[in-house]
């Protein structure tokens, strides 16, 4: 199986979870919460994973070993996950700035400067 098709089914799989994981938030159920979490938690790896090996060098070599602490997004209309981390050329200044690297269904990877955290 292709990367390509493996990453359409990671990125339908954490969509699912995703709505498993609001519908027992509405319920209070956090035990099951913590669950889906961890399952969710394991494909972003895999997504990352795929992403590093596919990254162009511009990216791969800024990226993180693993995606840690990042904040990771979906967007289910363009079918691409963020991978949201501080920029490293503005660590030492007083303002620092965030870039989100994106991996598409298609296994596109861009990266965007001075992104932002939309609510």
């Amino acid at each position: 199986m292709s990367s390509k098709e493996n990453l359409k089914e990671m990125f339908e799989e954490w969509n699912d979870l995703n709505s498993k994981a609001q519908e027992s938030m509405g319920q209070f159920d956090f035990s099951n919460i913590k669950t889906i979490r961890a399952s969710q938690k394991k494909l972003e790896d895999d997504i990352y994973e795929i992403l590093k090996k596919n990254a162009p060098e511009n990216i791969a070599e800024i990226i993180p070993e693993d995606c840690g602490e990042m904040e990771v997004g979906f967007d289910t209309e363009g079918n691409k996950f963020y991978f949201v981390m501080m920029d490293p050329e503005t660590v030492d200044d007083e303002e620092l700035k965030l870039i989100a690297i994106t991996i598409y269904i298609d296994n596109n990877i861009t990266m965007i400067k001075d992104f932002t955290i939309e609510d």
